[in-house]
């Protein structure tokens, strides 16, 4: 629901920690590692993926990794084609506002939920009262490693309290699913200070509306919040595109 910064460290989760979770399958294993690694932007649009490699990056065998394979290819985050490695699905201009299109629709309908639900659960709207005062430090703030991580920790938790408190689980999931393809293109997004600030100030907003159980506020800055980041986003892909080595497609 909101911008996060790229983080230069993200790598994909060690697998070894995966190892330890007895009950988490190989394939399991590889899709989460794969998904997490194209989710921080470790593996970039177009980077080819042999299955070789993954099964010496997990350990695990090359049944499991195709498995993976095979999932990530039906989430849109890998493409299969015959005679060649996998690879990590490009990113296009057209997929992007579609996307962004989608958020449109559902978050602003689990904002609406939210509102209605604490209408029964009033002690829920601490949650976002605290969100928003975390916000509020921000606020005039100059941009710092130490302001983007603080952004980057609230709009998180942010989006995760949406997801956790929408009463429609079909709805929460498919907000969830959209994450991975979120964060690839903000990855590829150049960060906007100035943009940042704004968002500060409409993540201030969309709290202040929930806690005030105000719905159609909440849900207007939602959209107003979600089309500004819409428009970020889409100028730096096309400005990408018009780069000989970009990883986006303008057309497709």
């Amino acid at each position: 629901m909101s911008e996060h910064l790229p983080s230069p460290e993200a790598a994909p989760t060690d697998l070894a920690s995966r190892r330890e979770q007895p009950h988490v399958g190989k394939t399991e294993q590889v899709y989460r590692y794969v998904r997490e690694a194209i989710e921080a932007g470790t593996f970039a649009p177009g980077q080819a993926l042999p299955e070789s490699v993954l099964v010496e990056q997990t350990g695990a065998s090359r049944t499991p990794v195709r498995e993976a394979l095979r999932r990530l290819a039906a989430d849109q985050l890998v493409e299969i084609s015959p005679r060649r490695a996998p690879i990590v699905t490009r990113l296009s201009l057209r997929q992007a506002r579609s996307l962004f299109d989608y958020r449109r629709v559902l978050e602003p309908a689990a904002v609406r939920s939210i509102v209605a639900r604490l209408g029964e659960e009033p002690a829920l709207a601490a949650r976002f009262t605290a969100i928003g005062e975390g916000f509020d430090g921000l606020v005039d703030q100059p941009y710092s490693p130490a302001f983007a991580d603080r952004f980057s920790e609230l709009t998180r938790s942010f989006d995760e309290t949406v997801v956790e408190l929408t009463p429609n689980e079909y709805l929460a999931r498919a907000i969830v699913d959209l994450r991975p393809h979120v964060s690839r293109l903000r990855r590829i997004a150049h960060a906007d200070v100035g943009r940042l600030a704004e968002s500060v100030r409409e993540h201030i907003e969309m709290c202040r509306a929930i806690v005030d159980r105000d719905a159609d506020r909440a849900a207007a800055v939602c959209t107003h919040h979600l089309f500004h980041v819409d428009q970020a986003i889409f100028a730096a892909l096309l400005s990408s595109s018009r780069q000989s080595a970009a990883p986006v497609d303008i057309e497709a």
